[in-house]
């Protein structure tokens, strides 16, 4: 099957050379700071047919100059090279000399850098990349053609094989790269409601040893700003072999409905970034960075598969070109790994499963009352339960792995346990041992479906049943389940539950039409039933 290939965005590193000593800087020096071009210049060139705009100006360094250097001058100048071309694409540089010996320019301190632990007493040059909207092996290309084109302007020879040869591997460094796809903004929109941000974060709260923060921001449009950060400890869990902490974002802009629908910016981002700080303040090599490349393309990849967002390029109303990303198919497919959380939720709901099972009347009135208030000290449980505390620690003890005790203050493990337990103590038809009966039953039908198609999963993963007519057509659909019509509450809206229904059942393969026709029924918060057609509670 064929997948979509993803474009670079933002990239952050260091490239270092030793081979010409401070030739490249020294020389740039000279032609820049003298006429006639006073230590600024703008030039247009083209690049293998490409346009650029470059502009070259200096900035003030830290360090004093060396003690051989012929200029009378507190500090050192870096040179700022920036190049712009078509649509955003950018590649921006920052060339700084590298020597022995190195003080700051105002205490006359030394300044300890890398450097010197790395090449020793040697001269050199450190060149700061950070380009947009291309790669940075591009952006290494671009830089002896910006470089040289300078001394073309000002008339002056120069060596041609300056910034031509690679830099560095191992002491060359990267610290940020991110990559994205443009998607549809309906495609977005089920990613930020019911899609995969939510439920890795949801799984990964049962997960002892691992850290994930989800950040949500609706505020003003869907997706404006979405991100899952997940330390290396939360990667690995995910995907094999994962090493390096990632943000998936989801990204709109947040006046994208002032632009025209058909305008690339009117859709939002899904993008991968890796950076050092999520990766405990360590940068990775150049020599390396493939690899940092491969862990975004799968993440990205995976995590759209894992929402059942189509991967093929030329997939009808899903992904969208702009100036940078095109919709075409990758050289080289990523891996795509089984979704790992329904893995998780199956061991989620058979630790409950058998918590609820076990537990006796004490452990259940400590159950229920824990998960309505989200926390309770063990006194005051006492207090209310007319209990003695030694027997709310043995219910306590009864509850095992699904609660925790902190300093005398017991709470849920995972926000699971806690929604799963506090509507049922919501509900006016459950109780606890019926509930544990009905997910047994659930548990079971999912056993065997591993190959059915989606909407037959969703049909068990929900206890839901359908009734079809004489025609084969679905007639009926009874969700054994409680839901609101009320977003406000605690429990699933029925809404939510009938656009489900029908992505499954699309994505199986039929025509939604008949099943927007079905009649759906289901448990109500207070007790009673109610119905509607499916279409119009999707519509809602």
């Amino acid at each position: 099957m064929s997948q979509v290939a993803d474009a670079p965005h933002e990239s952050h590193g260091r490239w270092k050379w030793a081979e010409w000593g401070r030739g490249p800087y020294q020389a740039l020096s000279k032609v820049m700071l003298g006429p006639p071009f006073e230590g600024y210049l703008e030039l247009d060139i083209s690049v293998d047919g490409e346009p650029w705009h470059v502009q070259v100006s200096y900035s003030k360094s830290g360090f004093a100059p060396a003690e051989t250097d012929p200029i009378d001058a507190p500090r050192l100048y870096e040179w700022d090279i920036v190049g712009r071309g078509t649509g955003e694409s950018k590649a921006s540089f920052n060339i700084s000399p590298r020597f022995p010996d190195m003080r700051h320019w105002e205490t006359g301190e030394p300044i300890r850098l890398p450097w010197e632990s790395q090449f020793g007493e040697v001269e050199g040059i450190d060149v700061e990349y950070s380009p947009s909207n291309i790669e940075p092996e591009r952006a290494l290309e671009l830089l002896p053609e910006f470089f040289h084109a300078i001394f073309e302007e000002a008339g002056e020879p120069i060596y041609r094989e300056y910034f031509r040869k690679p830099p560095h591997p191992e002491y060359s460094r990267e610290w940020a790269h991110e990559r994205y796809v443009r998607v549809r903004r309906e495609w977005a929109e089920r990613l930020a409601k019911s899609g995969v941000l939510q439920k890795v974060m949801h799984h990964l709260t049962d997960l002892e040893g691992v850290k994930a923060e989800l950040k949500i921001d609706n505020e003003e449009i869907i997706n404006h700003q979405n991100r899952l950060v997940l330390e290396p400890s939360a990667v690995g869990e995910l995907l094999p072999g994962h090493t390096y902490g990632q943000k998936f974002e989801i990204y709109q802009l947040r006046d994208a409905d002032a632009v025209d629908s058909d305008h690339p910016s009117y859709h939002p981002k899904v993008e991968v970034l890796v950076n050092k700080a999520m990766n405990g303040g360590e940068a990775w090599s150049w020599g390396e960075r493939r690899q940092v490349v491969e862990e975004i393309e799968e993440t990205l990849l995976n995590f759209l598969a894992w929402d059942d967002i189509p991967l093929a390029p030329d997939a009808s109303g899903v992904y969208v070109e702009d100036d940078h990303f095109e919709a075409t198919t990758r050289e080289e497919s990523v891996e795509i790994y089984p979704d790992p959380t329904p893995r998780l939720e199956a061991k989620s709901d058979h630790l409950l499963l058998t918590t609820l099972r076990d537990m006796g009347e004490t452990a259940e009135e400590v159950a229920g009352t824990v998960a309505t208030d989200g926390g309770r000290r063990v006194d005051d449980l006492a207090d209310q339960l007319g209990k003695h505390p030694a027997t709310i620690y043995r219910a306590i003890k009864d509850l095992g792995e699904i609660v925790q005790l902190d300093d005398g203050q017991v709470s849920y493990r995972a926000r699971k346990y806690r929604e799963e337990i506090r509507a049922l103590v919501e509900s006016a038809e459950y109780a606890i041992d019926s509930y544990a009966d009905r997910m047994q039953s659930i548990m079971g039908m999912a056993d065997h479906i591993a190959d059915c198609s989606p909407f037959q999963e969703w049909l068990a993963k929900n206890g839901a049943e359908i009734e079809y007519d004489e025609n084969g057509e679905p007639e009926r659909m009874r969700i054994d389940t409680i839901l609101s019509r009320l977003k406000s509450d605690s429990f699933e809206t029925a809404q939510t539950i009938a656009e489900e229904a029908l992505y499954k059942w699309t994505r199986s393969g039929n025509d939604p039409l008949p099943l927007r026709r079905t009649l759906m029924a289901w448990k109500t918060p207070g007790g009673g039933t109610e119905t509607a057609y499916v279409g119009a509670i999707a519509d809602r």
